[in-house]
């Protein structure tokens, strides 16, 4: 009877949840706040469809190590290295501020001190499932702001598996209630166990896995990962901890394993289905009733925690050396309550330091909170435009700025290519850099460096755009791109700008920007293909060029005309049919190195060496009887398959 009743409760969430989602999905609404409006609608304090949550409540935990599960499958320790400052002391400053800001309201309010303490831990954990996709729709994931946010956002959500540990030593002294001594005790212990079992299971686990996938085939493998997770998760339990951090631990060990994509696809309709029936039943938990009465109470907690989150957010990330415009526009980005802040309010309900009444107003809060994310995004780029663009420490004067030198907007992988090359060829570079450890990383590089947004004007005029030759925009973010094309141009009517961007369909509009050449990744990525491929074939390099000059006049004629059809070239078929010609390099570790043209028997392959250059001097024809050594290049002369065979015998 209690499993049909359970199947039943199941079937009226996931049935309710649907048009709920259908909804705000049109709303262009968080899909966390539709699961948790579900379980209000469905719960024992509204429609009462499902009488009792506590059925539901063992699925939503298991939905919670599944959420912890994939936290370790993906850890992040790596990105959280690379992001650098913006994680370790942007992170812990902004959770600390947070809390303490919101236990101090509290306190005033007459709280008790440990509720306000939990309160506090609360609030100060900020959505990543509900702020990414806002951002990215937005096209700022890849901005300063952006990842200022991750990076943060990713501290925060390694913390909460710390403090959901430390928990107990919050709870109310007595009834069995252990002190804060033997909580931490518990606690070491409990890492210690964990992190001993990590250590040797990242070692022997992914190993027995990926032989046991070679002998029994991948089919088994889910099953026998399946097997992993729960001895992990029955290993940590004894060890003290909780299933969650076994499932965590878990994940970190399948991490290793070289099927970890077949671990991904497997868990991830699991996760997702169990994750919103937990986001449902704690929507259950909240009473309508409660908001009818207290609308203002709910209305003030709301406004609360997103001033209390940006006024503490925004130093903290200072402090982390974020320019001024990145801090204000990352600060509103956390202003919001996260998902693991319930996993923390589930866990503190039950050690008593959240009552009913709080436990209400937390839930409407939080969900009023995660509903204003899109619209607190959004005022990001009007309150960043009254803030500087140019942080006030180590930047250099505009007397060490010259004329006639090269700009460059980020220092990425493509900003420190574009910079590097530009130092070795003599020409002066300032690169403009909002995040301040790739700034360092360029002072490390000795390039000069402004720690600055290039999207205000105040950054660009320091870094000399009036004066310069060239502007060289690598950032990924499009919009950020067109603003800084429009600003170097309205400010330098001559110099030339060129801008990286992801997409094509970018392109025209930042030529209107004011851009003198655009190179998309998209298209750019097809055409060097091509280009590998016809050399890989051996065909002739003014035809390559040839070939890829018709290609770029053919897409971007489309971009102007849709309609457009690409004009008739000349046939690459006829020349592969003919035969060509090839330089070889021969470099040390070559096949052909000591060699002579005769003990090749390069004749085999119907290929002749007309000519072979070394130290500058041409032997035209070379004796077959002298030795190839390196620096030497060869010229082969044939068909373009026998040139594929020749070639990887000289090469070996």
């Amino acid at each position: 009877m209690h499993g049909s009743v359970f199947l039943r409760d199941l079937a009226w969430v996931l049935a309710a949840s649907l048009p709920v989602i259908f909804l705000f999905r049109k709303l262009k609404a968080p899909s966390i706040a539709a699961f948790l409006v579900t379980g209000m609608l469905i719960g024992p304090h509204a429609l009462g469809l499902v009488e009792d949550p506590a059925r539901v409540s063992g699925i939503a935990e298991l939905g919670v190590a599944l959420i912890l599960f994939f936290v370790g499958l993906e850890f992040p320790l790596a990105r959280l290295k690379t992001m650098g400052r913006s994680a370790l002391v942007g992170g812990s400053l902004q959770m600390a501020f947070a809390a303490a800001a919101t236990a101090a309201a509290l306190l005033a309010l007459r709280i008790p001190l440990r509720e306000a303490i939990f309160a506090g831990l609360l609030v100060s954990v900020s959505s990543t499932a509900v702020v990414l996709p806002v951002l990215a729709a937005r096209d700022e994931l890849g901005g300063p702001a952006g990842k200022q946010f991750l990076g943060v956002a990713l501290f925060q959500d390694l913390a909460v598996i710390p403090l959901v540990l430390l928990l107990p030593a919050l709870a109310p002294q007595g009834n069995g209630t252990p002190g804060l001594g033997s909580v931490l005790t518990k606690v070491g212990v409990a890492a210690a166990g964990t992190a001993l079992l990590v250590a040797v299971s990242r070692f022997l686990v992914p190993r027995v896995l990926d032989r046991f996938v070679r002998v029994a085939g991948p089919e088994t493998f889910t099953a026998a990962a399946l097997v992993v997770v729960l001895g992990i998760v029955a290993l940590v339990e004894t060890a003290g901890a909780s299933a969650a951090m076994g499932a965590f631990a878990a994940g970190i060990v399948l991490a290793e394993s070289e099927s970890i994509a077949d671990v991904s696809s497997t868990f991830a309709p699991f996760r997702d289905v169990l994750s919103s029936l937990f986001f449902i039943s704690v929507g259950m938990l909240f009473d309508p009733a409660f908001l009818a009465r207290h609308p203002v109470l709910v209305l003030a907690g709301a406004a609360f925690v997103v001033g209390a989150k940006v006024l503490t957010a925004y130093p903290a990330l200072r402090i982390a050396r974020a320019v001024p415009k990145t801090a204000a526009r990352a600060a509103l980005a956390l202003a919001n309550v996260g998902e693991f802040s319930f996993v923390l309010a589930l866990a503190g309900a039950k050690l008593g330091l959240l009552g009913e009444s709080g436990q209400q107003l937390f839930v409407a809060v939080a969900v009023l909170t995660i509903l204003l994310v899109p619209f607190v995004i959004g005022a990001g780029p009007a309150l960043a435009a009254r803030l500087p663009d140019v942080a006030t420490d180590r930047e250099p004067v505009a007397s060490e700025l010259r004329r006639g030198h090269v700009v460059v907007v980020g220092y990425g992988l493509n900003g420190s290519n574009v910079a590097r090359v530009l130092g070795e060829t003599g020409l002066k570079t300032v690169v403009v850099e909002a995040d301040a450890d790739r700034a360092d990383n360029a002072r490390r590089d000795g390039v000069a460096v402004l720690l600055a947004d290039a999207t205000g004007v105040e950054g660009l005029l320091m870094a000399g755009v009036a004066r310069a030759r060239a502007v060289v925009v690598t950032i990924p973010d499009p919009g950020a791109s067109r603003k800084v094309v429009q600003l170097c141009r309205s400010r330098n009517a001559d110099v030339r700008i060129i801008v990286r961007t992801r997409y094509i369909r970018e392109v025209e509009e930042l030529r209107k920007a004011g851009a003198d050449e655009v190179i998309p990744e998209e298209f750019e990525t097809s055409i060097e293909i091509v280009a590998r491929v016809l050399r890989s074939l051996h065909i002739p390099g003014n035809l390559i060029a040839t070939q890829v000059r018709v290609l770029r006049d053919e897409a971007y004629r489309k971009l102007r005309d849709p309609h457009a059809r690409p004009e008739t070239g000349r046939r690459l078929s006829a020349l592969m049919a003919a035969g060509t010609s090839d330089l070889v390099l021969i470099l040390p570790e070559m096949a052909a190195v000591g060699k002579t043209l005769g003990e090749l028997h390069l004749e085999e392959e119907h290929v002749a060496v007309p000519a072979l250059l070394r130290d500058g001097v041409p032997m035209a024809p070379p004796p077959l009887d002298v030795a190839i050594e390196p620096g030497d290049t060869l010229l082969l002369v044939g068909a373009h398959e026998d040139l594929v065979h020749a070639t990887k015998k000289v090469e070996g």
